[in-house]
């Protein structure tokens, strides 16, 4: 049988594991909201660098196409930036399921949708070797500010996300 001093010893160790246990818990749920905290902000910013990324390529992609003077390897080069900075969009906008708000989402998948479109009748963005596509220059010199824009709703989801007004 158990003593007096048995019994305390007993529930003071039960006590010890059930705080314990507890605080782990508390703990743990604690670091996966700030992990998912982080990670949702830091999608937030990765999206808009690559909205942005995107419309800088496109500017001096097309500064180069429009000047006469501008070498063929040069232009080969500088919209091969292009097609990387697409790439690198889509990446990041694919990610916005996990990451994004319902609405932030769907934001982004409209201007990805655009974009496609966009390469889809450029050649991937390859009017530095196709020749036929490079009467299609108006078509991208009109996403510069298009994605620019759509860097203002998620900048402000982010603000609230942090908690700024």
């Amino acid at each position: 049988m158990f003593d007096q001093s048995s019994a305390t010893i007993l529930a003071a160790l039960i006590a010890a594991f059930l705080g314990s246990w507890v605080g782990a818990q508390v703990a743990l749920a604690r670091f996966k909201r700030e992990r998912a905290f982080e990670k949702q902000l830091g999608w937030y910013e990765q999206m808009i660098k690559a909205f942005n990324y995107m419309a800088e390529r496109i500017e001096i992609a097309s500064t180069f196409q429009e000047d006469d003077r501008t070498p063929g390897e040069q232009l080969v080069e500088v919209w091969e930036q292009v097609q990387i900075a697409h790439i690198q969009l889509e990446a990041t906008a694919s990610e916005a399921a996990l990451y994004a708000s319902t609405e932030a989402a769907k934001n982004c998948g409209r201007i990805s949708k655009v974009v496609q479109e966009v390469a889809d009748q450029t050649e991937a963005f390859d009017l530095g070797r196709h020749a036929e596509v490079r009467s299609k220059l108006d078509l991208v010199d009109e996403l510069p500010p298009k994605l620019r824009r759509a860097t203002k709703p998620l900048a402000e989801e982010a603000r609230r996300h942090l908690g700024i007004k």
